[in-house]
């Protein structure tokens, strides 16, 4: 996978050597939206990205941000009997995330009418990661022994932070306002390549985003 991941940068950073004979105008793109970890509660995001047109179909773009969001929630399941009647507790492990990408990627148009042209993206790059880690503690009733929830516990708190590689796709829709500028609607599912959570587009790795967002031509 990470074989995989140098090769497509590569052959990304070829393209951008490759685009200096581009005739549209590149654009800077400002997006905001929400960020939604699976496995986590919900958050918010902010984007800059400059946008290089290679032709009238392909762009390349650069980006960074930086996304918010508290706790990566996590299930315990204890087994049934005349005891414990409630088997499933939920929990969290993490809290107070913090997330800031470096990305380059390349668009595709697909198709262009009156109202919008629409796209496909594909990206690779780093990502920066800041959060709180948790132990867990079991709550049992000492009279019957019944398991009661279980909890984070605020003593063990760690602070984490990882350095991610990641790959995303993402849909999108943009709509040209003016001459210089556009409203882009988008859509980005993205999956970190190593971390302390899980594997590659593991629940504990993925996240999409919901953005909406304005492009200027510079």
């Amino acid at each position: 996978m990470l074989k995989s991941f140098f090769l497509l940068s590569i052959s990304v950073m070829i393209l951008f050597q490759s685009s200096i004979f581009a005739q549209d105008s590149n654009s800077i793109q400002i997006n905001a939206g929400f960020f939604m970890p699976m496995n986590s509660s919900k958050g918010l995001t902010g984007i800059i990205q400059y946008n290089y047109p290679l032709n009238s179909t392909i762009n390349l773009y650069l980006y960074t941000g930086y996304s918010t969001w508290d706790q990566y929630k996590v299930t315990f399941i204890e087994d049934y009997s005349l005891i414990q009647k409630k088997t499933i507790f939920q929990s969290y492990s993490a809290d107070d995330h913090k997330l800031i990408p470096f990305y380059f990627g390349s668009k595709i148009n697909l198709h262009t009418n009156k109202l919008f042209t629409s796209y496909l993206s594909c990206e690779v790059g780093y990502s920066y990661l800041s959060y709180n880690s948790y132990e867990n503690w079991k709550s049992i009733n000492p009279e019957t022994g019944e398991v009661q929830g279980y909890y984070a516990d605020a003593s063990t708190r760690k602070k984490i932070n990882e350095n991610l590689f990641g790959i995303g796709i993402g849909f999108g829709l943009v709509r040209q306002l003016s001459d210089n500028l556009s409203l882009v609607l988008s859509y980005k599912l993205n999956s970190n390549i190593n971390s302390n959570y899980g594997s590659l587009f593991s629940t504990s790795e993925t996240y999409s985003q919901f953005l909406f967002g304005f492009g200027f031509k510079i």
